[in-house]
């Protein structure tokens, strides 16, 4: 059995992720931005599980769980 991988991505809480949970993203789509308008982007295709707050870094964990490469069976 072939675990999936999940990735942390942190984004600015003030402007917030532009993806919602559940949503498919692929590699290089900007999933938040920061205050100065710089982007955020994801390093991985997959699917966004859970947002989370950090509240001591003012930050918000995106976490996305990587994408099975096709032709390969995750379960």
């Amino acid at each position: 059995m072939m675990e999936k991988k999940v990735v942390r991505v942190l984004v600015d809480a003030t402007t917030g992720p532009t993806v919602s949970i559940g949503q498919k993203v692929k590699r290089g789509q900007v999933v938040g931005r920061f205050p100065d308008g710089s982007s955020v982007t994801s390093p991985v295709s997959g699917i966004v599980k859970a947002c989370t707050f950090d509240a001591d870094k003012h930050l918000l964990c995106l976490f996305i769980e990587k994408e099975s490469p096709p032709g390969t069976n995750s379960s």
